[in-house]
């Protein structure tokens, strides 16, 4: 599989925009091996001297850096000509990427200016385009994964690559679960991913949710086995049907809170009145609200309870609206309270929760726009609060309304 890998990147065709650089040839004994490996970088501490200033120089001129950047990254990489430089930059361009990009990209990597574009980069930008990444999904990746150019070709790239497309057969797919993953390319071994696939199928989960942990939440697919595991078997306690995609959002959660963060979390929404089987109620109807920070549970749960007069069952029930921003809930509840005062909203009339959850269109038709008429002063006392949360900064949104501790 390896060498038929190989041979289709050699003969696989770069964009349009591709240079002369984009026809040679390169050596497949070199492919696998990364420039890290190849070149040596100074040491953070060493002064700049002899070639120090040629650096600068180039950094400044040739990657369009500030010379304060220029400086840092010059800690980092020594440069002795521009020849090899200017070869690693006109590879980028003949990908289509921008001056901006590349000095992106070198300012993160910057030991890639001495690394011998056509045998380290040039592969493993080519790799990516027989995945099916074009041009400008390619250079999107590069923004936000950058490291992936630092890793080698045959021990992660490729290894990784090709257990995807084994299990998810479909290279839309595969291109999302790269795009969302980069924890799994410097954490977890490849060899992981069967047994941890064959742990969700022994327990029924069913094929369309074993591609899903893969496109939407690969990191987890990869963990340790045993720790893997442990995660399924706490959702399936949990009461959350194998069966239901839920169940792999559940395990992903668990991938990434360990027990003590667990349970200083399940600790904290008890001092809030909340029970162990509330808790695990609404991480089974929603298991994100288990990746809130304490402080973030800390604020949404003193304004909705202690502002909104929100229940512990109604939260429960409901606990996406933890995972609303203040930014979207105090205005609407603004608008809420202006309306009880006029007499136009019973305690019970409307569910709490329905008025964080209506899309924006939604709420300004039903609340805003339906009672202008007889409370004229609706549009401003949301926009108003729309444009007094925006403005606030460091300050919590709820410091501005009360003050109220957990008891």
């Amino acid at each position: 599989m390896l060498n038929f890998v190989i041979a289709r990147l050699s003969s696989s065709q770069t964009c349009q925009k591709r240079t002369q650089l984009g026809f040679l040839l390169f050596n497949a004994s070199h492919i696998f091996h990364s420039f890290s490996s190849v070149v040596k970088s100074p040491k953070p501490n060493q002064k700049l001297k002899g070639n120090g200033s040629l650096t600068v120089s180039y950094l400044i001129n040739s990657c369009g850096m500030s010379a304060k950047v220029a400086i840092e990254v010059s800690k980092k990489v020594r440069l002795k000509s521009p020849r090899n430089p200017d070869s690693v930059l006109n590879l980028f361009r003949s990908y289509g990427f921008s001056d901006k990009q590349i000095s992106k990209i070198v300012k993160h990597i910057p030991i890639l200016l001495l690394a011998k574009p056509e045998k380290t980069i040039s592969p493993k930008l080519r790799y990516f385009q027989s995945l099916g990444f074009s041009c400008s999904e390619l250079q999107a990746l590069l923004m936000s994964h950058s490291s992936i150019l630092d890793w080698s070709l045959k021990n992660r790239l490729i290894p990784f690559g090709e257990a995807l497309k084994s299990v998810l057969n479909d290279g839309v797919k595969v291109k999302i679960a790269f795009k969302r993953s980069r924890r799994f390319l410097i954490c977890w071994d490849v060899n992981n991913l069967a047994p941890n696939l064959k742990v969700l199928r022994d327990f029924g989960v069913p094929e369309s949710s074993v591609c899903a942990l893969l496109t939407r939440l690969p990191n987890a697919a990869f963990m340790n086995p045993a720790k893997f595991v442990e995660c399924v078997k706490f959702a399936k306690e949990a009461g959350i049907d194998s069966s239901k995609v839920v169940f792999i959002q559940a395990v992903a959660v668990l991938a990434q809170v360990n027990k003590p963060n667990w349970e200083s979390k399940v600790d904290l929404l008890e001092r809030y009145g909340w029970t162990r089987n509330l808790t695990i109620k609404a991480f089974r109807k929603f298991p994100n609200c288990m990746l809130l920070s304490k402080e973030n549970i800390t604020e949404k749960m003193k304004f909705l309870v202690n502002e909104m007069g929100c229940s512990m069952e109604d939260i429960a029930e409901c606990p996406i609206i933890l995972c609303y921003s203040l930014k979207r809930v105090i205005p609407r509840w603004s608008v809420v309270k202006a309306l009880k005062i006029n007499g136009l909203a019973a305690d019970n009339k409307w569910s709490l929760p329905y008025i964080i959850i209506l899309s924006e269109k939604l709420f300004r038709e039903k609340f805003v726009i339906r009672f202008q008429e007889v409370v004229p002063e609706l549009p401003k006392i949301y926009e108003d609060e729309l444009r007094a949360l925006s403005q606030v900064g460091g300050k919590k949104k709820s410091e501005l309304y009360l003050n109220v501790n957990p008891r």
